[in-house]
């Protein structure tokens, strides 16, 4: 009887282990600029800041999608879903005639598989 309760105990206690969410930070993320866009006589610009390599040019696409429907505010936090993650940030709207700049600065990604990586290093906005 006892080794029953001692079994049930271990396998509700690693279950559990299982099912918290797991913090990490990151000092290094990528700069850069990842999409040109030129429509209408205007060009677009899409940069992203502190992200991971391997979401870059999703979250540019997904930042592009969001200002053409949204057409959102300058410096406004929000978050863009891409396949593998869910990642929050400011987005910086500039506009100077015919060019657009929209560059995300990523602090937080949260990955389907329950990781959440926290951006540590030095601020870019300013």
């Amino acid at each position: 009887m006892r080794i029953c309760i001692l079994i049930l105990f271990l396998v509700s206690f690693s279950s559990f282990a299982q099912t918290q969410t797991k913090f990490e930070e990151y000092l290094y993320g990528n700069n850069g600029i990842e999409l040109i866009i030129k429509t209408a006589g205007k060009t677009i610009i899409v940069s992203t800041f502190n992200s991971r390599p391997t979401i870059n040019k999703d979250i540019a696409e997904k930042v592009l999608q969001y200002f053409r429907d949204k057409n959102p505010e300058n410096e406004e936090k929000t978050t863009i879903f891409a396949n593998e993650a869910a990642v929050n940030g400011i987005l910086k709207v500039i506009k100077r005639g015919s060019l657009i700049s929209l560059e995300f600065v990523v602090q937080t990604v949260e990955w389907k598989n329950g990781l959440i990586e926290v951006y540590k290093g030095p601020s870019i906005i300013k």
